[in-house]
């Protein structure tokens, strides 16, 4: 008697599933735009998955974070002489960093002397940019942003009495403010696509460190890195989009960013494991993150199949 009560059960249940189940429509409207905006349901295809799919592939997938170069120009004050390779080096180290913006500050401004304020723009204050760097064995990063910090306001010497010393190469006295043409320089920003494509350059100019901040270290961080975060000031920045073709390498032969042809074994590697997570992934998109999902391991398998380095 239970087991035909709930195979009753088992019946109805599919019977109101199979009943309140709606077809899925949009499959032959799929990527079809609305071609008169404002008039209500000329647009079937506005809200279909094909629709989104469609969209972020005319701009070759999403952008990824970790895709990303920072390169900081050597000072051209005295104190930064020999210090070409430590400046260079940090580009590897930059693990955390973040493109600025900015905020145009308005002012209120009545027209005629009379009525309710307008408001408009009255000037513009650029972000700071706040960078976080692995430490090396070597301790040639710390030191580097240790010996420029101390050279915009001179911090004296070993001696007990600093207050009394005098910086031997630059002749600064303790407390002294650098000039400003000496410890200022250029920073670069560049995004990256998963073909080693530039996308982004933002160069900021007039750039130097405001805030050196503190390094934790602690005997029960065994497998962690110290790290340095500092935070830049910065006079104003330029940003540029680069329009290349899909697929153009930027650079050539076997560098850390170039697209180098795959051994036989690296690329049959990578074709198992990018196609295992295809095949774990591939199912019917039900939202945003699935479709992201999906379009994210199907890039990465085809740059397997193209025998790529991405």
């Amino acid at each position: 008697m239970a087991k035909a009560l709930n195979f009753a059960k088992n019946l109805f249940n599919l019977t109101k599933g199979v009943g309140l189940n709606k077809p899925k429509e949009g499959s032959s409207t799929s990527g079809q735009m609305d071609n008169q905006p404002g008039s209500p349901g000329q647009s079937p295809g506005m809200f279909n998955v094909g629709s989104f799919l469609g969209a972020i592939e005319q701009t070759n997938g999403l952008s990824r974070a970790n895709r990303y170069l920072v390169t900081i120009d050597l000072p051209r004050g005295a104190w930064a002489q020999g210090l070409d390779t430590a400046a260079q080096q940090l580009m590897f180290f930059c693990d955390n960093i973040n493109i600025p913006g900015a905020q145009v500050t308005p002012f209120d401004h009545k027209r005629n002397a009379i009525g309710p304020f307008d408001r408009r723009a009255g000037n513009i204050i650029p972000a700071e940019i706040t960078a976080s760097f692995m430490l090396d064995a070597l301790g040639r990063n710390h030191a580097f942003f240790q010996k420029w910090v101390s050279n915009i306001v001179y911090m004296g010497s070993n001696a007990a009495a600093a207050e009394n010393q005098v910086d031997p190469t630059t002749g600064a006295a303790f407390g002294e403010l650098g000039y400003r043409k000496d410890y200022i320089t250029t920073m670069r920003i560049e995004t990256f696509d998963m073909a080693a494509n530039k996308i982004n350059t933002l160069t900021a100019y007039e750039v130097w460190p405001s805030v050196l901040g503190d390094v934790t270290l602690g005997w029960a961080q065994n497998d962690e890195v110290p790290r340095l975060t500092v935070n830049f000031q910065l006079r104003h920045w330029v940003a540029t989009n680069h329009e290349l073709p899909e697929g153009q390498d930027l650079f050539n032969g076997d560098s850390f960013f170039s697209s180098r042809a795959l051994s036989p074994m690296e690329q049959l590697l990578r074709i198992g494991q990018t196609g295992t997570a295809l095949k774990a992934s591939w199912k019917t998109p039900n939202n945003v993150g699935d479709v992201i999902n999906v379009l994210s391991n199907a890039q990465t398998f085809l740059g397997a199949i193209g025998g790529t380095k991405s």
